[in-house]
């Protein structure tokens, strides 16, 4: 909402107020390449009037008063109907006098006899719808909303094609929270720009502030507050019933074996076996009932939500249909539509964005993929990640939370290449190695998962993690820490750390001792490095 907000500050605050309006006590003549007829007695002589009405605030009222009673006279009384100056002259009277229906039907018809002087004609319109737009937001800032209202309808008729006026009442409703009236006005306001380059950034924010209002209707739902919890806890559930499983199934083999064998369990065992092995069973059917109600809430959850976002969707969709390249319009969408159970169409959003906008900075994709996958949104945010990894590849965190999204969405295929990038850029960090069990598990080879379990935890002596990382335009800085996770001192080793750019070159490097660590303690380092163009890092032990 801040697009919206913004534009209400602009109409509140006097931004739409600067609207250019004339020199007081100046006379301009028509501009070229206005040109009027020579104008007989009377239009000449109402003309004069005007001019001093505007030079001479001292006679202000009697000259205005001469310059109507002269001009209306020569169109009235002196067939001077078809004479564009004396309709000009009489549309700049009603300008002067604020007499909107006078000012638009003398000047529509001296603009008619008088084409050459559309532009000249032109300012003065805008000048009076100025001064009606402005006259609305002080009357609205007063209090008076429906005299506010009265006077921009009036503005709207006076400049019919122009569609700031309707983007002004839009942002007042939203301003009070009238979300629905504000999204009718930025709808109107965007038809009445329609394909007119003059008013192309109107139209854009136009249907941009629509998009928000409509986001923000449904944002906060209680379905997809509770549906966000719902995914939270499924992987714990799952988690629970594969142990409980698994241990469950070790018994019941156990007790078959026996059987198979006559053997038979002392008393005490047999009681023991006998009262784990239910509880057991009991705690594998209670999460198996859990694990069903939850997935039944979240399909209950997910068909309530498409139907309470389908107006935000509408609009989102309208919009990026124009503007494909919008990132936030795009990541709203694909949130939407993932909180609502359309995971393919979330992640279908991206792949869009991506081919709409080529040049599309990495940081676009990797920050909405991240936090979608630390929603519980896996595979919008691996789609998003993807495609952000593939304009920057060395972006440890990205890799990371792809890697974690793969693991949820048990997908066997990209989990471990995903897995192996980013154990080549952290190669002793723990969720790298268990990523790396992970995708071999996956993938059957159980020798090798089991070799990376090892590796993982009690095989690692020392864990490197490097907690920030800021890179900038002219360098990177970074903080490293080593921690021995032993029970006794680790060995001195040496780290070289590299600093790449997007293609994978290194920029700079650095290298650190790391001395001996005492029992479960750790040491921290800070690196500061020279280079343009830094994306990720990388490191090596030696």
């Amino acid at each position: 909402m801040r697009a919206v907000a913004r534009i209400a500050l602009l109409g509140l605050g006097g931004g739409l107020s600067a609207v250019p309006l004339r020199a007081q006590g100046s006379w301009v003549p028509p501009q070229p390449p206005c040109e009027l007829p020579p104008p007989p007695s009377k239009v000449k002589d109402g003309m004069q009037a005007l001019r001093g009405a505007v030079e001479k605030p001292e006679l202000r009222e009697q000259q205005l008063g001469q310059a109507r009673k002269l001009l209306t006279e020569a169109i009235a009384q002196d067939n001077q109907g078809a004479n564009a100056g004396a309709w000009y002259y009489l549309g700049r009277y009603y300008i002067e006098t604020g007499d909107t229906p006078g000012a638009d039907s003398a000047l529509t018809r001296a603009a008619a006899l008088a084409p050459k002087c559309g532009d000249d004609i032109a300012t003065y319109r805008n000048e009076l719808w100025g001064k009606l737009l402005n006259a609305g937001l002080s009357a609205w800032q007063d209090g008076k909303q429906d005299s506010g209202l009265a006077l921009l309808r009036v503005a709207a008729r006076l400049e019919p094609r122009n569609p700031k006026t309707f983007t002004t009442v839009a942002a007042l409703y939203a301003s009070r929270g009238n979300d629905d009236s504000a999204s009718a006005y930025y709808a109107l306001a965007a038809r009445t720009a329609g394909d007119d380059p003059n008013f192309a950034q109107d139209k854009r924010e136009a249907l941009g502030n629509a998009w928000h209002l409509a986001v923000r209707k449904v944002q906060g739902h209680p379905a997809a507050q509770r549906a966000g919890r719902v995914r939270a806890s499924l992987d714990s559930i799952q988690r629970g019933i594969t142990g409980d499983s698994t241990v469950l199934a070790r018994l019941v083999a156990s007790s078959q074996s026996r059987k198979a064998r006559s053997a038979h369990l002392a008393p005490a065992d047999q009681q023991l076996f006998t009262r784990d092995s239910t509880a057991r069973a009991q705690a594998t059917a209670r999460q198996r009932a859990t694990l069903a109600a939850a997935l039944q809430q979240l399909a209950a959850d997910s068909t309530a939500l498409t139907t309470t976002f389908a107006p935000a969707i509408q609009s989102l969709n309208d919009y990026l249909a124009v503007y494909p390249g919008d990132v936030d319009a795009a990541t709203s969408l694909a949130i939407l539509y993932a909180q609502s159970g359309h995971a393919a169409q979330a992640a279908a959003v991206f792949d869009s964005l991506a081919a709409h906008a080529k040049d599309l900075d990495a940081e676009a994709l990797l920050g909405p993929g991240m936090r979608l996958v630390g929603q519980g949104m896996y595979r919008p945010g691996a789609r998003a990640l993807a495609l952000g990894l593939a304009k920057n590849p060395y972006r440890r965190d990205a890799l990371f939370s792809l890697a974690a999204a793969y693991y949820q969405l048990r997908d066997s295929a990209s989990l471990l290449p995903t897995a192996q990038r980013l154990l080549a850029l952290d190669p002793l960090g723990r969720p790298s190695l268990r990523f790396m069990a992970a995708g071999w598990d996956f993938r059957g080879a159980r020798d090798s998962a089991k070799a990376y379990v090892a590796r993982a935890d009690p095989g690692l002596a020392v864990e490197i993690t490097v907690p920030s990382f800021l890179p900038d335009s002219a360098g990177a800085v970074a903080s490293v820490v080593a921690a021995n996770l032993k029970a006794g001192s680790s060995r001195p080793f040496r780290i070289t750390l590299e600093f790449l750019d997007a293609a994978g070159q290194p920029v700079a490097s650095y290298t650190q001792d790391i001395p001996a660590i005492p029992p479960r303690q750790s040491q921290a380092f800070d690196v500061k490095v020279s280079g343009r163009g830094i994306a990720g890092w990388r490191y090596r032990a030696s």
